[in-house]
């Protein structure tokens, strides 16, 4: 089960990765990526509240006036990354205090529940835009790819830890 876990936060990290790894990043637009995968890591490695500060933070920072037309579209991913990181830590202790409930009963699994379910939504939001539109012309389907992978990596954990 150990091996899964690992697999699984291991998946996500490269997913949130892989756009700042394509030669078509640009320098500036790398960073968000890099951050998504730290507080990734940090969230489950037991960190929590630093990869909440540091998601959130890097969030507030996209939503400057001078960064918004850059990285703005990262703004809602850095948020449900926390909240997702956040909801397994509340249901309970877990395993060395590494932010997922195992076997904490009924009550304690409605924070994980919930975060199933932000996760599969979120997932399924960024899949429905990358379907194919009307005219042909996709700006933003690494972004909307990555966003999807990692929000499906997240809800994979949190059901993991049901």
């Amino acid at each position: 089960m150990h091996f899964v876990h690992v697999a699984g936060v291991s998946a996500g990290c490269a997913l949130a990765l892989l756009p700042a790894l394509l030669p078509s990043a640009r320098s500036g637009g790398r960073w968000p990526h890099v951050v998504m995968a730290l507080g990734m890591a940090a969230g489950h490695l037991g960190f929590v509240a630093v990869a909440v500060a540091a998601l959130l933070g890097a969030g507030w920072f996209c939503g400057s006036p001078s960064r918004r037309a850059e990285s703005g579209h990262h703004i809602q991913d850095f948020v449900v990354m926390s909240v997702l990181l956040v909801l397994p830590a509340l249901s309970g202790s877990g395993h060395a205090g590494a932010g997922h409930a195992h076997g904490g009963g009924s009550a304690a699994a409605m924070p994980v529940v919930l975060a199933v379910v932000i996760g599969v939504v979120w997932t399924c939001a960024r899949l429905v835009r990358v379907l194919p539109v009307r005219d042909g012309r996709r700006t933003a389907y690494g972004m909307d790819l990555c966003s999807a992978g990692m929000a499906a990596s997240m809800a994979f954990m949190a059901v993991w830890s049901l």
